[in-house]
């Protein structure tokens, strides 16, 4: 590996990119299990500053509340790393971001929140967790470079 690739791959995440196929197979998880949480992971590669989503793998919510949480057990059905944790809100009154629990028990280290308060996606919203706090990462299709819908 040249000096230049490998200092490629030291660079900071700052893009999560998420093909047309994939973003579909998200919705579909996300307006089926409503209203429930859904949630999951994108298997990913990286490709300098990007994640490129190339798998959806979708998860069980284990929560007692599942209307108001989602959980699970990371475990073998796990893509490697990298890749993105995600799951919904579906609460008109949840917020298009991280919450405070969100912020305290998500132990990966990127993650996407999927606002869809009716079943229908209105929002992605995709986070970096950084030494001290969680940076906001651009959410972009594949395909196009632009930017998927996002509310604050």
């Amino acid at each position: 590996m040249s000096a230049r690739n490998h200092r490629v791959g030291l660079w900071p995440i700052r893009v999560v990119a998420i093909p047309p196929p994939i973003c579909a197979s998200i919705e579909n998880h996300v307006a089926t299990h409503h209203p429930d949480e859904a949630g999951g992971f994108l298997d990913c590669r990286r490709r300098g500053r990007q994640l490129r989503a190339t798998r959806h793998v979708p998860i069980p919510n284990e929560s007692a509340i599942p209307k108001r949480r989602f959980e699970t057990t990371v475990d073998d059905r796990m893509p490697p790393p990298p890749r993105v944790f995600y799951h919904s809100h579906t609460s008109p009154g949840s917020v298009s971001g991280l919450t405070r629990i969100d912020k305290r028990s998500i132990p990966e280290p990127f993650t996407l929140v999927i606002f869809a308060p009716h079943g229908n996606t209105l929002s992605y919203r995709g986070f970096k967790h950084g030494v001290l706090e969680w940076r906001e990462l651009r959410v972009e299709a594949d395909t196009t470079g632009h930017r998927l819908a996002r509310l604050r």
